[in-house]
């Protein structure tokens, strides 16, 4: 149950990263969509490495 909690946390945070980079794609801010990018691929990547070693 506490890795469930703490899988939705990380969604939300991706979530929130996503709406973002939307937010600084539109006002044509490529750094800062990049640096966002990268963040939300790296929890992704730690997220999808977590949920592969539950039992």
């Amino acid at each position: 149950m506490a890795e469930r909690r703490a899988a939705l946390r990380r969604l939300v945070v991706i979530f929130g990263l996503m709406n973002k980079m939307i937010e600084l794609s539109a006002g044509g801010a490529p750094r800062q969509l990049a640096e966002h990018a990268a963040a939300a691929r790296d929890l992704v990547g730690e997220l999808v490495t977590d949920i592969a070693r539950l039992p």
